[in-house]
């Protein structure tokens, strides 16, 4: 496990964060950022961040909890049907995640599969409710719309790799191993 100790500005470093547009942002405000010498070990880990991870599973959530107020509870007021749009979702993002670990028996974990498998479905959810006429479609090009954004930031951090390495580099990043 990478490690860095004794800098509390390291919470910026691109590599603690998994989505391009996180990674950029990151890049940017730790270029940004005053160095902060403190008695802390920050682990090096693109999965563990909280702020990133608690974001992206409520934005996909309540995109999912929309799909379903607008076909399933589309009769309902709209309050209620998006309670229970959550319930579903909630319900819903879990079955694809069984499935492949049903299906595809490994000894290592099948975060990447997963990840590939919900990530597919989402787009073709959003691609087909952003073809409709109701309110949903809003939802559907928020999200289509979020995605080309992540796309464009990552040819960007792929653009600033070198930058990016070196400034981890000088920040101690991805050298202290525990």
């Amino acid at each position: 496990m990478k490690i860095v100790r004794g800098r509390a500005d390291a919470r910026w470093l691109p590599s603690r964060f998994h989505f391009a547009l996180f990674r950029l942002f990151a890049f940017l405000r730790m270029k940004t950022a005053t160095p902060e010498p403190r008695d802390v070990a920050l682990v090096i880990d693109r999965d563990q961040n909280n702020v990133e991870s608690f974001t992206l599973a409520a934005w996909v959530t309540l995109t999912v909890a929309c799909y379903a107020a607008g076909t399933l509870f589309a009769s309902w007021p709209l309050p209620l049907a998006l309670l229970a749009g959550i319930l579903v979702a909630i319900t819903c993002l879990e079955i694809p995640i069984v499935t492949v670990g049903l299906i595809v028996r490994r000894t290592q974990d099948n975060i990447t599969l997963n990840s590939v498998v919900l990530m597919s479905l989402l787009i073709a959810a959003a691609l087909y409710f952003a073809r409709t006429q109701s309110w949903v479609r809003f939802a559907a090009w928020q999200f289509l719309g979020a995605v080309a954004l992540n796309a464009v930031a990552a040819a960007i951090v792929f653009l600033l790799r070198g930058a990016i390495a070196e400034m981890e580099n000088a920040a101690g990043g991805l050298t202290s191993e525990l």
